[in-house]
């Protein structure tokens, strides 16, 4: 099908839980000339929203209709009516690999905010050439997974390179504080990666450069179960560590092998926490960790997970108010490498503030920030820059849409900052 590119964004998966945070979220800040969709398998659920906009949002600009299924002809026909495309429907390794081929041949922007990394990986090895012939930006990973991850780590390496011209050794990274439960969609995430992949493709993609195009020895501080940081607190392994590890060392890889100026580190490495209050809490939390990561391995405990917790297009909340205020914190100290000379081994703050909502607002908001941004970026609003313009496209990550990217998140209330300790 012809790319004709009527529309500047279609939001495919609006009529689920996270999908319709993402469609609030373009009715309140999305600029009035914006020509979007809401594209979804039922044109009920469609009309349904539709009328949701016309009492919540009476001055948004209203947006067309189209029925989308999970199909191969339906993926073409959304890649090639817009520009960018953002995506909330998952399980990505289920439903989203369509999608990613027909935006990637078509040269259409995308935006998901999947943390499947081992699908990440599948994309990248099937698609980041094409994309970065046709000049696609593929974002994978673009909202809670794993932008502040990437962003953070950015943001200190970034520091680092222009204070002390030298490279980062580590990074330790940490969730201060989180405020909401997870959705169905996220819990049905978990138990679709390993019966799609299984354990041998799902250790491969854990390593931690299997995203990255460059590989070398990679060392990186460990630690007991729960330990005090002298500048972080008490910290306990997170769940988000790998998927968040995945894509920051694919922004090395990336920045190593097309910007080595800007390179992070030839030694960096990345680990991720969650602070806790207490020893007590922190055990509690590595032990179930554990037992839901060896749990989602069973088939009966999947089967029974199944039956128990919020299904798929639903959330932790299902009365969610956007405009419900929230606080989301990570903080993460970068250490310099060798190359520092005498400023070897001194220590950079890396800090990231959210204070308008949960997680799933934050979601909606990376997600549509990140289209907005690409659209003025075509548009001409926006000057191109940042690594995905040199590398001119393909499987990319957030950090790659660079520093104006960067300017649209504070001017909406997210404030990153590094510092010297």
């Amino acid at each position: 099908m012809p790319k004709d590119g009527r529309l500047d964004l279609i939001l495919f998966g609006a009529t689920g839980f996270t999908g319709w945070i993402a469609a609030q979220y373009i009715c309140k800040h999305a600029p009035s000339d914006l020509q979007w969709a809401i594209a979804g398998r039922s044109q009920d659920k469609l009309t349904a929203k539709l009328r949701d906009i016309r009492r919540d949002y009476p001055d948004a600009t209203l947006p067309e209709t189209i029925v989308a299924g999970l199909d191969e002809v339906s993926a073409i026909k959304l890649a090639s009516s817009c520009k960018v495309v953002v995506t909330t429907v998952g399980p990505y390794c289920r439903y989203g690999s369509k999608l990613v081929k027909a935006c990637a041949e078509a040269g259409t922007h995308y935006i998901d905010c999947t943390g499947e990394y081992p699908w990440v990986l599948e994309m990248i090895e099937k698609y980041h050439e094409t994309a970065r012939q046709t000049g696609a930006f593929i974002v994978p990973q673009c909202a809670f997974d794993s932008a502040p991850a990437d962003i953070v780590s950015y943001k200190i390496a970034s520091f680092i390179r222009e204070k002390y011209n030298a490279g980062t050794k580590d990074i330790t990274f940490s969730l201060h504080n989180l405020n909401c439960g997870a959705s169905g969609g996220t819990m049905e995430t978990f138990f679709s990666t390993i019966e799609v992949y299984g354990l041998s493709k799902l250790a491969h993609a854990s390593k931690p450069l299997a995203l990255s195009p460059i590989q070398r020895p990679y060392s990186a501080p460990s630690h007991l179960p729960v330990f005090t940081h002298p500048t972080l607190g008490k910290l306990t392994p997170w769940i988000q560590a790998t998927p968040d590890r995945a894509i920051v060392m694919r922004s090395w890889g990336l920045t190593q092998h097309h910007t080595p100026e800007k390179s992070w580190g030839n030694n960096f490495s990345f680990t991720e926490y969650k602070r806790v209050k207490s020893l007590f809490e922190g055990l509690a939390t590595w032990i179930t960790i554990g037992l839901l990561s060896v749990g989602v391995l069973l088939r009966p405990f999947r089967w029974i997970a199944r039956k128990v917790i919020t299904q798929p297009g639903f959330g932790p909340d299902q009365k969610f108010d956007i405009n419900k205020k929230g606080n989301l914190d990570w903080r993460a100290v970068g250490v310099v490498d060798e190359d520092g000379g005498e400023k070897k081994g001194a220590k950079v703050l890396g800090t990231f503030a959210f204070n308008e909502g949960d997680a799933y607002a934050l979601t909606g908001l990376f997600v549509v920030e990140a289209a907005l941004h690409l659209l003025d970026t075509e548009k001409g609003r926006t000057k191109k820059e940042g690594l995905g313009n040199v590398i001119g496209g393909g499987v990319l990550t957030p950090t790659c849409l660079g520093e104006g990217f960067l300017k649209r998140l504070d001017d909406v209330g997210i404030k990153i900052e590094a510092r010297e300790l």
